[in-house]
């Protein structure tokens, strides 16, 4: 939960996602009152697996959702307190709640869970793995031949370098426009092998 805290993007789509969670448990129940709600899989969702993949985060920065739980369980306790007196009708409605938030926020960070496996994958294989590969082999002063690296980098090593980072702190930014923004800059530098 750390990391998630103390990165200040992370900690807003943390906030954002927890709040789009309480909506769907919340909306759902009103909807189809005792029905299952099922697990939160909102683009947004899919977007912060990506996120905490891409920062070297595992699935046990996914404890903010747990904290999440338990705020909604204090604020929905004290609402239901005010809903009856009957301790009969309080006891159903807490047990069955409880068991419901629960089994929704389960559904939801294995939902997230799978995605960052997914994330995963994709970010070690095929050419984000091998130029990563290649980056770290030139920064360990491997003697990795000039021209291989380039090709595999699809990039000059000689010359200047110019470093960008490619930033949106719009909590509605697609992580997809921003991939896509910076191989258009990288693509424009000017400096690609071909």
């Amino acid at each position: 939960m750390a990391p998630v805290a103390v990165d200040p993007v992370l900690a807003a789509s943390a906030k954002r996602t927890i709040r789009s969670n309480l909506v769907q448990w919340a909306a759902s129940n009103v909807r189809d009152p005792g029905a299952w709600v099922a697990a939160n899989l909102a683009d947004e969702l899919v977007d912060v697996a990506r996120d905490l993949v891409r920062r070297g985060l595992n699935e046990s920065s996914l404890d903010a959702y747990r904290v999440g739980q338990s705020i909604a369980l204090q604020r929905w306790t004290g609402i239901a307190f005010s809903l009856t007196s009957d301790p009969g009708e309080l006891r159903e409605l807490l047990d069955f709640s409880y068991r419901s938030i629960a089994t929704f926020v389960d559904d939801t960070v294995g939902a997230i869970s799978a995605q960052m496996q997914r994330e995963r994958a994709h970010l070690t294989s095929g050419t984000h793995a091998e130029r990563r590969e290649v980056v770290a082999l030139l920064l360990d002063g491997s003697p990795i031949p000039q021209r291989r690296a380039e090709a595999r980098l699809g990039y000059r090593l000689a010359g200047d370098h110019t470093a960008a980072i490619v930033w949106s702190d719009d909590r509605s930014s697609d992580l997809a426009e921003l991939d896509r923004a910076a191989e258009a800059l990288t693509g424009d530098s000017g400096n690609p092998v071909r």
